[in-house]
């Protein structure tokens, strides 16, 4: 058949089934692609109706916030006390705002004006540092709309400035200062208006929170006043239009006035334009009993008015542009792309294998005659071989690429399923071989994972004795004995070539040549060339030997030298282990103090509360013995009555006594726990109560743990079982539980981080702790978390030192190293970590009641989660 014809033979049926096939599979493509756009749009819609809704939520809450702090400082006694003009007051009034300033961090001024608009109080709150202005450099502040607005008000009522720029000297402060100043105006015993309490909020604080909702994303996010002009927008020198002459006309409306259209005349809303998707939400800042105004953008004009609490508000508005919008599609379909070139490239190949099969008989008659041909080239080839084989051996030193070489030119000379080098090591009575060096052919689809003379003994003693062993049928060959014909044919063996090499060194080695496919006659010129290579490669293996030796020397320096580098390594290891446990001693130490200075006066407070609380009761039970004498009271002291409102007084100062006892028991528990966390007076080792140390170290998080109004809060679960007094460094303990606890919370928040709300209120974040008694001589503590788990690369290095998986800055990688390390030498217990991804992480702790019954092992140990 002419190359032509079975050309065209081929093609015809290549056609018949490629063609159909690729038509196929551009439809399923198609279907799929079409499937991901309208998911990837669902999921888009979804998340950004999500994000504008959170941030009306947290704007809401700032507000909330700032509001109970400014009812907080006007109900201060020191500023009751200065309204009823005590002396000496004042100063104290200022330490109270300047602490509450150093705490909160949110305002940049807290005052309290007078009604004639002078300042009688003022903290300011410069570059991170709160500071009391004297009294010279106080101002009057009459003609600042804020003030006069807010002096207005009734009592309880409180006023909140539009969002807007600091003004100072008449001129906007540079650099910019987002503010909003929140007022209410504060009442003697008498109901006469005193003044103003305002609080200078920064409005960079909501904005930045703001901004971190739109982090990473693919959308971006903008805050729009009532007006559409931006607080927040994509480019800074849009923002505070209605601040600058200069960009007045730098509105939403002007940027995307067809999106204005519907975003002004709706609460919320979502759509998609050629400018592309919007998403938005109004939120109303304002609750009852709170006013607001026009406010001024000039340093002394007065507001025009005041406003509905309901034109008080805010466009949220998540815009994201037709680019990104695409992008992920036009990814996916590029993806498509190439996976429907790559399967039309496997059905090109599968058709063209199956048109090739058609005619694979019409081709054998013609393979036979070439394959006559090829005999007569291979007798040709092996001439040439033996002397470039000789060549490449004596031209390397290299023993494994000796060896190499031999076993790669063998079999491509031979053209057989594979060739093996093996090391013979006799030890006594018994002989191992080595597999050092193979070489298969290409094409062989399972090569076989075995070696006939590690399994058939007649084969090693034969290689033992320096035989030669040559089988063209081993099925059939009278040498071998049944059962080690039957145990070769098992493994798969066909033909075998087998030939042992004798050194001066007295090194023994062995070139076996395989043949598992068809059976392999193996020529006399072909045993005679293995003979050759056995004998060059013994010369080469000597020689190699030799060399090996001469670079023996040059390796122990090298050696040394790294075990040099190595014990650097190890000495800064414990030098950063020094450096944390001491900064963990410091800490204690800090704490223990702090304990120490606040148990004193809180002794002191405690203990006279209860002989408060009955002189109060007594001088009560008095003035109601006077209101009984004397039914008719001077006007004077009936005035007093009502003015003091002595009902109430006689009814709320009991409660007020006991609340202030319940506040100062619970200083003295937090007092406690310090103490317990920090026992120092507990260095040595001592039986201590397991439970205790957990208390004080959950007491001491349970900032990080408790719910807020920006945190979902951690729900701790208390599983304690009934365990003996423990032998212990307390202190070193507490330290580990410390680690554990911490690295929870830290697992939690960044999961909770990455979570919707919905998500984290359907699958509340818990941290439980077990404890249990286990074979009456040792004892359990169990942390586990419902976070995002780890893998089990992450598990093996858990306990390394200066392994974390936090990023920079946020960890030193020590925390567990040195827990490993307190449990392990320090209490010769056990701690181990079972994990897996989604099923979150569960710490383990095992030590003994009483040091001398030691663990069985001492050392950490990772599992699986069973």
């Amino acid at each position: 058949m002419s190359p032509q014809i079975h050309s065209r033979i081929l093609i015809k049926h290549f056609l018949t089934v490629f063609l159909p096939l690729s038509a196929l599979v551009g439809v399923v493509i198609g279907a799929i692609y079409y499937q991901q756009v309208q998911t990837e749009k669902v999921v888009l819609e979804t998340n950004e109706l999500g994000k504008v809704d959170l941030q009306t939520k947290v704007i809401s809450g700032d507000f909330h916030s700032v509001v109970s702090d400014l009812m907080v400082i006007s109900k201060q006694n020191e500023l009751q006390r200065v309204l009823e003009g005590v002396n000496g007051q004042q100063q104290a009034l200022s330490q109270e705002f300047l602490l509450f300033s150093r705490y909160k961090k949110l305002y940049d001024q807290i005052r309290f004006l007078d009604q004639s608009g002078k300042e009688v109080v003022r903290v300011n709150f410069n570059q991170g540092e709160p500071e009391i202005v004297p009294e010279e450099k106080l101002q009057v502040q009459a003609k600042r709309y804020w003030f006069n607005d807010t002096l207005r008000l009734n009592q309880g009522q409180v006023f909140v400035s539009p969002l807007d720029l600091n003004i100072e000297r008449g001129q906007v402060e540079q650099p910019l200062k987002p503010m909003i100043r929140f007022g209410t105006p504060v009442f003697d015993s008498r109901g006469q208006k005193r003044g103003v309490v305002i609080l200078n909020y920064f409005g960079a604080k909501l904005l930045d929170n703001f901004n971190q909702a739109f982090a990473n994303a693919s959308s971006q996010g903008m805050l729009l006043n009532a007006d559409g002009y931006w607080l927040k927008g994509t480019k800074p020198e849009d923002e505070w239009g209605f601040m600058f002459p200069d960009r007045k006309n730098r509105t939403f409306s002007k940027a995307f006035p067809q999106a204005w259209q519907e975003i002004s005349q709706k609460e919320s809303g979502q759509f998609q334009t050629a400018e592309g998707m919007f998403t938005f939400t109004t939120v109303y800042p304002l609750v009852e009993g709170q006013k607001s105004s026009t406010g001024a953008g000039q340093a002394f004009a007065p507001s025009q008015n005041q406003i509905d609490p309901k034109s008080y508000h805010w466009k949220i508005v998540s815009w994201v542009s037709p680019e990104a919008l695409t992008t992920k599609s036009n990814r996916f379909l590029s993806q498509l792309l190439l996976l429907y070139a790559g399967l039309i490239g496997l059905i090109g190949i599968g058709s063209w294998l199956l048109a090739r099969a058609s005619v694979n008989r019409q081709m054998a008659k013609l393979e036979l005659k070439q394959s006559e041909v090829q005999l007569r080239e291979l007798v040709e080839r092996e001439k040439i071989l033996k002397t470039r084989l000789s060549s490449q051996i004596r031209n390397s030193l290299d023993l494994n690429t000796i060896l190499s070489t031999v076993v790669v030119e063998v079999r491509e000379l031979l053209q057989i399923d594979r060739c093996q080098f093996f090391w013979c090591h006799q030890e006594d009575e018994s002989t191992s071989f080595e597999l050092s060096q193979q070489a298969c052919a290409p094409d062989l689809t399972e090569p076989l994972g075995c070696s006939p003379i590690q399994n058939v003994e007649a084969l090693s003693e034969a290689v033992m004795q320096g035989n030669l062993l040559c089988f063209d049928d081993i099925a059939t060959d009278s040498w071998l004995d049944f059962k080690s014909r039957n145990l070769l044919v098992t493994l798969g063996f066909k033909s075998l070539l087998i030939v042992s090499i004798q050194t001066q060194s007295g090194c023994l080695g062995v070139i076996v040549c395989e043949h598992t496919r068809v059976l392999r006659p193996w020529s006399d010129d072909e045993v005679e060339l293995i003979r050759g290579v056995a004998d060059q490669l013994a010369i080469a293996i000597d020689q190699a030997q030799l060399y090996n030796q001469s670079r023996a020397a040059t390796a122990a320096a090298t050696a040394q030298a790294e075990q040099l580098n190595q014990v650097l390594h190890n000495l800064k290891e414990t030098q950063a282990q020094l450096i944390q446990t001491e900064k963990m001693s410091s800490l204690g130490q800090l704490v223990a103090g702090v304990a120490h200075e606040i148990n004193n006066p809180v002794n002191f407070i405690y203990g006279n509360l209860t002989h408060v609380n009955e002189y109060t009761l007594g001088l009560l039970e008095l003035v109601e013995l006077y209101q009984k004498t004397n039914v008719n009271p001077t006007s004077e002291v009936q005035a007093h009555i009502e003015a003091i409102d002595l009902d109430f007084m006689t009814e709320d100062l009991p409660k007020i006594l006991t609340s202030m006892k319940m506040g100062a028991n619970r200083i003295r528990e937090i007092v406690l726990s310090l103490r317990n966390f920090s026992r120092l007076d507990e260095a040595d080792m001592k039986p201590v109560n397991i439970h205790e140390g957990i208390d004080s170290t959950l007491l001491i998080l349970q900032n990080r743990f408790k719910q807020t109004s920006g945190n979902p809060g951690i729900q701790i679960i208390k599983e304690y079982g009934d365990i003996p007094l423990v032998e212990c460094y307390a202190g070193q303990l507490n330290q580990v539980f410390m680690n554990l606890i911490s690295n929870a919370i830290d697992a939690l928040d960044s999961y909770n981080s990455k979570r919707t709300i919905e998500d984290i209120e359907a699958n509340t974040s818990q941290i439980v702790i077990r404890t249990e008694l286990h074979n009456s001589d040792r004892i359990t503590v169990q942390i586990a978390d419902n976070g995002p788990g780890m893998t089990e690369v992450i598990k093996q290095r858990l306990f390394d030192p200066f392994f974390t998986t936090k990023a920079a800055g946020k960890g030193t990688g020590l925390g567990l190293a040195i827990s490993a390390q307190i449990i392990t030498e320090k209490h010769n217990g056990a701690i181990w970590c079972i994990s897996e991804p989604g099923q979150g992480a569960e710490f383990w702790v095992e030590i003994p009641i009483k040091q001398s019954s030691k663990l069985a092992t001492a050392s950490t140990a990772t599992l699986s989660r069973i």
